[in-house]
């Protein structure tokens, strides 16, 4: 971790924050939703789970691409995870 820049950890590390409530995510949290049809329910139990995910593979993405020298994108991936981040927030305390 000596290899990053704190600004980029502490902006990066906002896309693990959705990893400590999967659990809401993954056992009755349901933000867009429900249906009848079985199939619906698992695309939207699917995307659920991408809102927990995602953040937390962007976060290992931006660094990745930071170690490869891709500074302005790692930055924008890291912004997305926080994005998608404030966006569950919103979606667990409505």
């Amino acid at each position: 971790m000596k290899n990053f820049p704190k600004w980029l950890l502490a902006l990066a590390g906002t896309g693990l924050l959705p990893v400590l409530v999967c659990p809401l995510f993954l056992f009755g949290l349901q933000p867009f939703g429900t249906s009848d049809s079985g199939f619906v329910r698992l695309l939207l139990y699917v995307l659920t789970q991408l809102l927990w995910i995602v953040p937390a593979l962007f976060f290992f993405l931006s660094l990745e691409l930071y170690d490869r020298c891709f500074v302005i994108p790692s930055v924008f991936v890291a912004v997305l995870a926080l994005l998608i981040t404030i966006a569950d927030a919103c979606l667990i305390f409505s």
